[in-house]
């Protein structure tokens, strides 16, 4: 079953609404940002804070489209591996994987040296 798939685009899912909630207020994320990094942004005037706050919403935005993207990707495949494992297989299919066993089962058993 692909469960480590389903996985990442459930956390996919997530980031790209979180990325998405940065993007729509990046002034308050920009300092978060600033007191996570330990700098105080005394230095920058009005218009290149501006500047740096259009640029992460920007940024934000990219990361939301592709996040999401992924994710529904990551969807699609999971469902359809799980149609895929669910469906009822060919008589070709089943001959191939009794094949498969029957190969296994001759490998496991220990061989004996005759001499």
């Amino acid at each position: 079953m692909p469960i480590g798939l389903a996985i990442a685009s459930i956390l996919a899912l997530f980031i790209s609404f979180w990325t998405l909630n940065i993007a729509r207020d990046p002034r308050v994320w920009r300092l978060w940002w600033m007191d996570l990094l330990g700098a105080l942004d005394v230095d920058s005037d009005r218009d290149q804070r501006r500047v740096q706050e259009t640029q992460m919403s920007f940024i934000c935005y990219a990361l939301f489209v592709l996040l999401l993207a992924t994710s529904l990707s990551g969807a699609f495949w999971t469902v359809d591996l799980v149609r895929e494992y669910k469906r009822d297989k060919t008589r070709f299919e089943r001959e191939i994987d009794s094949s498969n066993r029957e190969i296994e089962k001759v490998k496991s058993k220990p061989q004996s040296i005759k001499r």
